[in-house]
């Protein structure tokens, strides 16, 4: 019983953390920019304000509570 509530919970984590992805607006530099051609001086990291900050807040949150729960179905007994 305590198998399928988990998997339940785990399956809408995975729908909710796909939207929020594909919500987020892109950053616009390309692979190039994240591996270090790109010009920008540490801006990668920061958090700006308003519904991007919220929005990539959000995704880190559902991203961990999505691997915690993968590591749950594994321990719990079906």
């Amino acid at each position: 019983m305590l198998f399928w509530l988990v998997l339940t919970v785990y399956v809408i984590v995975s729908v909710l953390l796909t939207i929020i992805i594909l919500l987020q607006e892109p950053k616009q530099a390309g692979l190039g920019g994240g591996l270090g051609g790109g010009g920008g001086g540490g801006g990668d990291f920061s958090t700006t304000g308003g519904t991007a900050g919220g929005l990539h807040r959000l995704s880190i949150i559902l991203g961990v509570v999505w691997g915690l729960l993968a590591l749950t179905l594994n321990i719990i007994p079906r």
